[in-house]
C-alpha cells in the first residue's frame, strides 16, 4: 500500500497534532488540511489509503487515550491482594510528572517529607505544583522545607475556616498529574494513610476528569474557599 518514502516518525507526530487539534476545534478544516499534507508527502497513496491511514490513527489514538480506572489500596504487607499500593502510586505519579502536580491534603505528617525533595526538584524543573491543605499550621512542621521554595511553580493554598461551622474542613485527598491522571483516595499523606491503615481509592486515567478536578479547585480559590499562602 505505502511506498518506502513513508516515515513512521513523521506520520505519528503529524497525526497526533491533527487529532488533538480536531478534538479541540472540531472543524473539518483540520482534517482536510491533514489529508492534503499526507497526499503531498505520500503521493503514491490512493485516496482510499489516505482515509485508511486517518481512520487507523484515530482508532489507535482513542484506544491509547481512553479512560481507565484501577483500584489502589493501603494495606498491611501480609495482605495478598494483587492491586496497586497507595504509597507506590503516589511516588510514581510525582516522580513521573512532566507538566503539573495538583495535590490536596487533610493530614500531612513527617512520613511524607521523604517525597518533598522530589516535589521541590520538579518545581525547579518548571513543573507547576499546586498544594491545597486544610490547615497550614498543623502541617507546617512537615511542609517547612517546601514552603521555603515557594515560587510561581510551587504554590500553596489553605482552606478558609468556616466561622459558622467549626467542624467543617477540607477533607479531600486527591493527586492529579499532568491534567491526565488522578488518584482519588481515602488516604492521608501520612504513615498510616500510605502504609499502615486500610485505605482505598482509584487511579483514574482521564484527561476530562483531571481537568474537572483542577477547574473545581481553581473555582474554590476564586470563591475564597481556599486562599493562597504568600
Amino acid at each position: 500500500m505505502w511506498n518506502s518514502s513513508i516515515k513512521a516518525e513523521y506520520l505519528a507526530s503529524t497525526m497526533v497534532q491533527v487529532i488533538e487539534a480536531y478534538s479541540i476545534r472540531g472543524t473539518e478544516t483540520v482534517l482536510v488540511d491533514s489529508i492534503n499534507e499526507l497526499r503531498k508527502q505520500f503521493p503514491n497513496c490512493t485516496d482510499a489509503e489516505i482515509n485508511d491511514i486517518l481512520s487507523l490513527c484515530f482508532e489507535m489514538y482513542n484506544m491509547k487515550h481512553s479512560d481507565s480506572i484501577e483500584l489502589v489500596i493501603t494495606a498491611p504487607e501480609t495482605f495478598r491482594i494483587k492491586t496497586k499500593k497507595t504509597r507506590d502510586v503516589v511516588e510514581n505519579l510525582i516522580k513521573n510528572a512532566e507538566k503539573s502536580v495538583v495535590m490536596t491534603g487533610y493530614s500531612i505528617s513527617d512520613y511524607f517529607t521523604g517525597m518533598l525533595d522530589t516535589i521541590i526538584a520538579k518545581s525547579q524543573q518548571g513543573v507547576y505544583v499546586r498544594f491545597y491543605v486544610n490547615d497550614i499550621e498543623k502541617s507546617r512542621a512537615s511542609l517547612v522545607k517546601m514552603l521555603a521554595y515557594r515560587s510561581k511553580y510551587l504554590q500553596f493554598f489553605e482552606y478558609e475556616k468556616n466561622s459558622d461551622d467549626k467542624m467543617a474542613a477540607s477533607h479531600a485527598k486527591i493527586l492529579t498529574i499532568d491534567s491526565d491522571k488522578s488518584l482519588v483516595s481515602s488516604a492521608n499523606l501520612s504513615y498510616h494513610g500510605l502504609s499502615g491503615n486500610i485505605e482505598m481509592g482509584f487511579l483514574v486515567r482521564s484527561a476530562d476528569k483531571a481537568k474537572q478536578i483542577e477547574e473545581l479547585l481553581k473555582e474554590l480559590v476564586r470563591m475564597h474557599v481556599y486562599k493562597k499562602i504568600s
